[in-house]
């Protein structure tokens, strides 16, 4: 398959990339840096300068932990926000056991920060304050630079990759890393461009909490793209919101062709009684019961570890199948996580991750 056939322009996505990257004066025309910083453009549209290779990264939320493994450096992470102790808590980033916490996304502990002294801060780039300028303003005295990069919106995964790598001098592992996800995407995009847009299925996608769902015409919370990436269309393409509720009534109006209920569960899970339970429970809401997605069974319940946040980019592999299964039989979601898990983690498969399974 042809590269350039990037699933939705990809392909155009990375072609932007190798002028994305400024080096600091001095440096080779062949990315040799002679000097020791590296200026790059983050997610919030700031121009960073940051040192080459940065040696020591405080994280404000998991997503870049995973990242920073896929690219064989989570021993540089020396401080920590307390989702990612969290997942720590969990098994999923044993090597951060002896991390210190530097207080929540939401509040950062400035003070901690400056006495780890990192190269860098990397932090949620909008959406979410305390936002970057804000918090290097708070470290500005210090001279810790913040990069934003957020790791959870399909659109620009890649080009946050391709960053991550360069700034870590890491690039030989970002560009394996990234083919990694192209291969399957675009085994994805060679079928969903014959798929005229009339037939495409409309997806209501249902967080933890009833009836609230996402926003995605704005910045959004990269779930309608990964809905759109998949080959569906987003229920409510008009909303802006990170997250929003909705009256029953309106779905029920709209009329959806897929729900799919998304949930925390999924790492610990040893068998997938909570996630039938949760199908059930929708498909018993009376309001819906005339719905397409209803009637025809097509209701599925999928793990925020393969749907939400970090997890975001593995979503157009499971949602493409559950929603087009008979023209995606040789797909194989679980075989495509078990092979990120071993080849980029360093972790055995377990969980479940998507209810009901029809393949």
């Amino acid at each position: 398959m042809k590269k350039k056939n990037m699933l939705l322009g990809l392909a155009s996505i990375l072609a932007l990339l190798a002028v994305v990257f400024f080096t600091g004066a001095g440096a080779s025309e062949d990315n040799d840096f002679v000097n020791d910083t590296i200026i790059l453009v983050d997610s919030a549209g700031r121009t960073v300068e940051v040192p080459y290779p940065v040696e020591s990264v405080v994280v404000l939320w998991s997503n870049p932990a995973r990242e920073l493994r896929a690219l064989g450096v989570v021993d540089r992470i020396v401080g920590m926000d307390q989702s990612t102790k969290d997942e720590v808590d969990m098994g999923k980033l044993p090597e951060l056991a002896d991390a210190p916490v530097v207080g929540t996304q939401e509040e950062p502990n400035f003070e901690k920060i400056a006495q780890l002294k990192p190269d860098v801060v990397i932090a949620l780039s909008a959406g979410y304050p305390p936002e970057p300028a804000e918090i290097e303003k708070k470290l500005e005295p210090f001279g810790i630079p913040v990069v934003g990069l957020d790791f959870y919106r399909t659109e620009v995964w890649f080009e946050e990759i391709e960053k991550l790598g360069k700034m870590m001098g890491r690039e030989a592992e970002a560009r394996d890393y990234s083919d990694f996800f192209a291969g399957y995407y675009e085994e994805i995009n060679d079928t969903l461009v014959v798929i005229p847009d009339a037939e495409k299925k409309t997806v209501y996608f249902e967080g933890a909490k009833k009836y609230q769902t996402y926003g995605g015409a704005g910045y959004g919370s990269g779930i309608p793209n990964m809905i759109r990436y998949s080959g569906g269309k987003d229920l409510y393409p008009e909303r802006e919101e990170l997250a929003f509720e909705i009256n029953p009534e309106d779905v029920a109006k709209r009329n959806p062709d897929v729900i799919f209920k998304g949930t925390p569960l999924g790492w610990q899970e040893v068998n997938d009684t909570q996630f039938k339970s949760l199908r059930d429970e929708i498909m018993s809401r009376p309001e819906l019961a005339n719905t397409s997605a209803v009637k025809n069974g097509q209701v599925y319940v999928i793990s925020f570890d393969v749907a939400g946040g970090a997890g975001k980019k593995f979503g157009p592999v499971f949602l493409a199948k559950a929603l087009y299964p008979e023209k995606f039989q040789d797909l194989d979601p679980m075989t495509f996580y078990q092979e990120y898990l071993e080849k980029f983690q360093g972790l055995n498969n377990q969980g479940v991750y998507l209810y009901p399974r029809n393949f």
